[in-house]
């Protein structure tokens, strides 16, 4: 204990010491959860490559990664390589999807903090979680309590500089779960749900049949992470006893009748499970119909060809609400997930009104059938139309199905985006920056 508490101490030094090296105000360095190439950080990582609005370096554990990003021609180097260290001490701007070790949890003091988040709050999430196995990270007694949580669990307790909010009700649920100031906060979209429509031409292409032919439909089933962990839990549900698999998704489907269906009514299901659990989806992929995307970077460049999301209690849904995607929520272990996992915002508590809901295989079973007799989506309903304007607010009029599907927004749309809003919002920060120092309206080179 002794041992660990020194050295916690000591890596505290090293983060408070990085505050005295000056940065680079025209560099940053970026990251993702899991060492991966994936979500906001990514595509502001590839559209400031592309414009050049400053240096940028992509940080990564991961050496096939790097060796990767290199080959495409891309600036990336390994988090504890020199030229790692030395950017991640140089930079200005930490841009991130999770929390600062996306990059270097132990280099970041001084720099702007750009947390762009993985998701939208429908779970809660740091400070607000007060059950399930995460709580007592974030859930203290005391301020002898919080000093040595934010010891044991030091990047979760450094706050952000800035975070985007798409809508207000997103912005106080990130105000109060990251501690944040008002003005910590930016109006905007997010990189993950702009890019595809700033650079169509970019969007992925999916796979085609054996006669070179399009899916009639294609399903993408995206579940939660189950952050109780599933193999753990002594409380399983009955009809989820009937195998010994410790994956959730072996006990909850039958695939062959599942893959049976795909294929009578020539759907394609795309399997995309988080990043946490995506070893299970190796038993499943050999199914004809189904296809494993879980080591698939993100899921963006394919929304526009998604006629139905499956999921549980992702929050993927809220980012495709905009693309008026119908939802199916299977939720077949919904009485375990409430007694073991953490809880969800109000606004969380009941999103089923805004499609269907199952609890069991079977039931799941016929309403795919039922949406495959349809010969059109259906229309978003009052709550599904509700939500999205309660997630999005304004900002989401270049984001609708038809828009995506044909471009149909103006260049000015399209570009008053996230990207735009947040180089305008860093341009400001700079020009202020440099009039607190000089009392002068120099514009710096951003």
């Amino acid at each position: 204990m002794g041992t660990n508490l020194a050295l916690a101490l000591l890596k505290k030094c090293i983060f408070a010491l990085s505050w005295l090296v000056p940065r680079n105000a025209n560099k940053a360095v970026l990251g993702c959860y899991k060492n991966r190439f994936a979500d906001n950080s990514k595509y502001l990582f590839l559209h400031w490559q592309q414009t050049h609005f400053m240096q940028t370096i992509w940080i990564s554990g991961d050496k096939t990664l790097i060796h990767t990003l290199r080959q495409q021609g891309y600036t990336a180097h390994s988090r504890w390589s020199l030229m790692g260290i030395f950017h991640a001490l140089t930079a200005k701007y930490y841009v991130y999807n999770s929390y600062i070790g996306d990059i270097n949890q132990w280099l970041a003091a001084g720099a702007v903090r750009i947390n762009l988040w993985h998701g939208s709050p429908l779970k809660k999430i740091e400070f607000d979680i007060t059950t399930g196995p995460l709580a007592p990270k974030y859930q203290t007694r005391s301020l002898w309590h919080v000093g040595l949580q934010s010891l044991h669990y030091h990047q979760e307790y450094v706050r952000p500089s800035l975070m985007l909010s798409p809508s207000p009700l997103v912005g106080e649920s990130f105000q109060r779960a990251f501690r944040l100031k008002e003005d910590s906060l930016l109006s905007s979209t997010n990189p993950r749900t702009d890019y595809y429509l700033r650079y169509p031409e970019q969007r992925q292409a999916l796979p085609l049949k054996d006669d070179a032919t399009a899916y009639r439909r294609v399903i993408l089933y995206a579940p939660s992470w189950r952050d109780a962990l599933w193999q753990n839990s002594q409380k399983l549900t009955p009809h989820l006893t009937r195998s010994n698999s410790d994956s959730p998704y072996q006990a909850a489907f039958d695939w062959q009748t599942l893959s049976q269906h795909l294929v009578d009514t020539d759907s394609l299901l795309l399997l995309r499970l988080h990043p946490n659990e995506r070893h299970y989806a190796a038993q499943f992929c050999a199914y004809p119909n189904v296809l494993d995307i879980s080591e698939w970077d993100d899921v963006y460049g394919i929304l526009h060809r998604i006629d139905l999301l499956i999921t549980d209690y992702s929050s993927l849904f809220i980012d495709v609400l905009p693309l008026e995607i119908p939802v199916i929520f299977y939720r077949f272990d919904h009485e375990q997930y409430l007694n073991q996992s953490r809880d969800c915002y109000d606004i969380g508590q009941d999103p089923l009104s805004i499609g269907q809901v199952a609890y069991q295989f079977d039931d799941l079973l016929v309403l795919l059938q039922e949406m495959a007799q349809l010969n059109a989506n259906p229309q978003p309903n009052e709550a599904y139309e509700q939500l999205q304007r309660l997630y999005w607010s304004q900002h989401a009029s270049g984001l609708s199905a038809d828009n995506l599907a044909t471009d149909a927004i103006s260049v000015d749309e399209r570009h008053d985006d996230s990207f735009a809003r947040l180089e305008r919002h860093l341009r400001q920060g700079q020009t202020q920056s440099f009039k607190l120092a000089f009392g002068t309206d120099i514009k710096p080179r951003i």
